[in-house]
């Protein structure tokens, strides 16, 4: 399948990012930012495996052209989609509860604002500081 779309949509995460790569430079904080926006909202409203399958080729180029590390990128990009899914108007995680709890839709939404306020706090440090998401790994190498 990727050998299908190489050979006839060639270049369209280029065509898609390539404005935004020449505006980003080199900043690998303006590329996690944009990574987990990007993430974020993707995972509000799609289940989060559709949105990692669609986004992930599309910043490839970024991610490559930046110089990030492909684990640090996974870690943000995992932590996004556990606090999309987990976030209104249609994360999957909130139906989940509804069901399992048998509440409303309105009473399942009062309780999130201060856990995904909590998880955006955690995206911020770890953008800031990779080295807290690369400790582990890099004791593997030792």
């Amino acid at each position: 399948m990727r050998h299908f779309l190489k050979r006839w949509v060639p270049g369209i995460p280029e065509q898609l990012l390539g404005p935004t790569i020449e505006r980003v430079g080199d900043s690998q904080t303006l590329a996690l930012l944009l990574i987990a926006t990007a993430f974020f909202i993707g995972c509000m409203f799609v289940d989060p495996i559709v949105v990692i399958l669609i986004l992930v080729p599309i910043f490839k180029p970024l991610i490559q052209s930046t110089g990030l590390d492909p684990i640090h990128v996974g870690v943000i990009v995992t932590l996004q989609a556990a606090i999309g899914s987990a976030t209104p108007p249609f994360g999957c995680d909130i139906f989940t509860a509804i069901a399992v709890f048998r509440r409303p839709y309105m009473d399942v939404i009062r309780g999130t604002p201060p856990f995904v306020f909590i998880l955006l706090l955690a995206t911020v440090i770890l953008i800031l500081f990779p080295q807290i998401s690369l400790f582990l790994p890099s004791l593997g190498g030792q």
